[in-house]
């Protein structure tokens, strides 16, 4: 096995995590691997695509769910694993995978040896009001609205010490926020006008404290899964919670599911979308798709045994 790393070296010590995979390809009697940095200006899209160059059979990318979603859009339809170590704020798809979070060796033995799984894989691009128009994938989810105004608060200093919590004090504030109308339309259909507080379109949606905000979404099911979140008052927000807390099965007051392949969203105003938790501000518009089974990744076997390659 062929084993490439790409890893983001603000989350981890980079000469520590090399040893680390250079020892477990010795220990398999496989090739040394090679360790490549993601950078601000190629944040690990760049390097996967070397990786895949070079031969890989496996790539591990070590960082957070931006710097994963940036691995698996350069694999994506190549055929080539990925595997992963999560050492970012949230790690969402690490947590709906079932991956180890607190240990880089389990992790190290997960991206290496674990079973190959096809899943799904989110693209979105999205608009400005001057014509500029962006695009990336995501792994977890984009959304629209306030829910992305609240990471976009969230202090860089405190998300580095209290990792998922420091979300909490930023949502509080925008839980009162007044909704926002948008227009929706899903796989083509004609387009809705709604007031929302936000609208999520997620390939997966289970996020800490193991609340699930898109009930049923799967990593391979080839749909895109969507929530449209809509509390007229505060208190509005108590059953939404219990719900994703507790899975409650019946219908919820200012809250609506549905799936598509695709959907696009139009604002009046200029609003923040995040995409797998990067923010960008002064979106118009924003479509959202979904890739069934497009890109392999490595999830633990059933047994929790290592796999013989």
């Amino acid at each position: 096995m062929r084993v490439a790393v790409v890893a983001n070296p603000i989350r981890v010590s980079t000469d520590r995590l090399g040893a680390a995979v250079e020892g477990a390809c010795r220990s398999r009697h496989w090739p040394a691997p090679t360790v490549r940095t993601t950078t601000v200006e190629d944040p690990g899209a760049g390097q996967a695509a070397d990786a895949v160059t070079d031969g890989s059979d496996v790539v591990v990318v070590c960082g957070g769910d931006g710097t994963v979603r940036e691995v698996a859009s350069a694999l994506a339809g190549t055929g080539v694993a990925m595997g992963i170590v999560p050492r970012g704020t949230a790690n969402l798809y690490a947590r709906n995978l079932g991956l180890p979070l607190g240990s880089v060796e389990r992790a190290l033995d997960v991206a290496l040896d674990g079973e190959p799984h096809e899943a799904d894989l989110g693209r979105a691009r999205w608009g400005r009001r001057d014509g500029q128009v962006r695009e990336g994938a995501f792994v977890v989810l984009a959304g629209i609205g306030h829910d992305a105004r609240t990471v976009e608060l969230v202090r860089p200093a405190l998300k580095k010490h209290t990792q998922w919590v420091a979300y909490f004090v930023p949502a509080l504030v925008t839980l009162g926020a007044p909704l926002l109308p948008m227009t929706v339309s899903c796989d083509g259909g004609p387009p809705e006008h709604h007031r929302l507080w936000c609208l999520l379109a997620g390939n997966v949606g289970r996020i800490p404290l193991g609340i699930e905000v898109l009930p049923g979404a799967r990593i391979d099911d080839g749909l895109l899964h969507l929530a449209a979140v809509a509390p007229t008052m505060v208190v509005g927000w108590v059953p939404i919670a219990l719900k994703g807390l507790l899975r409650w099965p019946g219908d919820v007051t200012g809250l609506d599911y549905t799936t598509a392949t695709s959907v696009r969203v139009e604002t009046e105003s200029p609003l923040t979308i995040h995409v797998d938790g990067d923010e960008y501000g002064g979106v118009v518009w924003i479509e959202a798709t979904i890739e069934g089974r497009v890109l392999r990744v490595h999830v633990p076997t059933d047994d929790g045994r290592r796999r013989t390659p």
